[in-house]
């Protein structure tokens, strides 16, 4: 959308918008009395305070509703290993080590981008993708990324988490077909 285009749908009525809210908040002035003749206008009274609404009683057969109980947090998902477990790669294609160093080239931005979510939603995540690894010329690139599950359903993480995965290479060894994984991830904040 081009800057204008912003100025003309977004900003002229967010403008028009808040004067109206203002306008009807304001408090109504009082108006200015002039005396001719040197005299102080007497001074008007102050509004007398309106007596508290009171709700009706209640019924001597209704008793007083129960508290609520407190509600249990979510069980939080099961600690990461140390060493995630692979997706066994079919014969002929990456190699294990080869698919550890792309999710090693990943890994920091995609905590980056869980710990900003965990300052907006407290608490451990897990979020799993799936993406394709393509290598190209000496570089390799994630392709196709997607969330496939995330405990966070936040989608500037989303967004964080799919432009990370776009923007991430890694050294590969030219000649690997595509390969397509899904891997979980794990954040638990310190």
């Amino acid at each position: 959308m081009s800057g204008r285009a912003v100025f003309l749908w977004v900003v002229i009525p967010f403008v028009a918008l808040s004067a109206l809210a203002l306008w009807l908040t304001r408090d109504t002035p009082t108006h200015a009395v002039t005396v001719a003749s040197g005299e102080a206008p007497p001074l008007p009274e102050p509004p007398k305070p309106k007596p508290p609404k009171r709700s009706p009683p209640l019924a001597p057969a209704l008793a007083p509703p129960p508290e609520p109980t407190p509600r249990e947090p979510p069980p939080s998902p099961p600690p990461p290993p140390e060493n995630e477990p692979l997706e066994e790669p079919p014969p002929g294609t990456w190699s294990r080590e080869e698919i550890r160093v792309a999710l090693r080239a990943v890994q920091p931005l995609v905590r980056s981008c869980l710990e900003d979510a965990s300052v907006r939603h407290p608490g451990p995540h897990s979020v799993k993708l799936r993406f394709t690894l393509d290598a190209r010329g000496e570089h390799g690139r994630f392709q196709r990324g997607e969330v496939v599950e995330s405990s966070v359903q936040d989608p500037f993480v989303t967004a964080c988490l799919l432009d990370t995965l776009a923007d991430t290479q890694f050294s590969a060894p030219p000649g690997n077909p595509p390969l397509t994984l899904t891997h979980p991830f794990h954040f638990r904040p310190r």
